[in-house]
């Protein structure tokens, strides 16, 4: 029963949550009864990692925290009863990409989202995806925007310890950081306006006060607005980028 409720307003409350569920995965490959892998790198409650499978990819979800693993396990390979030899997760540390590639050979596709702001070595991870990638992979980031009041303000983790050790990043620090490793930049995207922001803050302050369910009379009365958000909002709450590895890279 608590995995059916939960199934019901998945992927969760968190309205930029949901704009990435609904908008990332447009930019995966198309896959036609390929046997493409996909890498969810900091899969959290799994929904990447969802739509990556649908999409026809055999995928593996990574993360540090324990909890995670055990969520998706339940919610996916148990009640969904996907096999675990197509839709995978397990605890593994970013920076080591040795394991992934025994196993797998290489990912056609990864996909990071809202963990690069957590890492302050990004371009020892990012350089970690490009040999996790095979020539002609795809990998799709999303991070805070470093350039909105929200993100600006937000308490900086100086010691590292799972929060934001940087605002977020900006169109240009993406070029920045990923370039010089190899990566050619070849779509971005900026998600979440000033409507979903406004609602997400009071829903989140809420729960922080009353606990996760006392968001959901917000998150329910948020649903009509939510249309009226611009889809192309001047100072966007975060950024997709999607970087290929060229066809011929080494």
């Amino acid at each position: 029963m608590k995995d059916t409720l939960r199934w019901l307003i998945y992927p969760g409350v968190n309205l930029h949550a949901r704009i990435r569920y609904a908008r990332v995965p447009r930019h995966f490959a198309p896959r036609a009864g390929s046997d493409s892998t996909f890498l969810d790198a900091g899969c959290g409650n799994g929904m990447l990692s969802w739509k990556a499978y649908k999409a026809g990819n055999r995928v593996v979800g990574v993360t540090l925290k324990d909890k995670e693993v055990r969520g998706c396990r339940r919610l996916f390979n148990e009640y969904h009863g996907v096999p675990e030899s197509r839709l995978s997760f397990r605890n593994h540390n970013l920076y080591d990409s040795q394991p992934l590639i025994d196993e797998f050979g290489g990912f056609d596709e990864i996909v990071c989202t809202e963990v690069l702001e957590h890492i302050r070595d990004d371009s020892g991870v990012c350089k970690a995806f490009w040999t996790l990638l095979k020539p002609g992979g795809r990998l799709h980031i999303t991070s805070p925007n470093a350039e909105h009041p929200y993100n600006v303000a937000f308490p900086i983790d100086h010691e590292e310890k799972g929060g934001h050790v940087r605002p977020g990043y900006t169109m240009e620090t993406y070029r920045e950081l990923l370039e010089p490793i190899g990566f050619r930049l070849e779509c971005t995207e900026g998600l979440g306006g000033p409507v979903r922001q406004a609602f997400n803050a009071r829903i989140k302050s809420v729960q922080e006060r009353f606990g996760a369910a006392a968001g959901l009379p917000l998150f329910f009365l948020s649903l009509p607005f939510l249309p009226f958000d611009p889809k192309h909002p001047r100072v966007p709450f975060s950024l997709y980028a999607m970087a290929v590895k060229p066809a011929d890279a080494g």
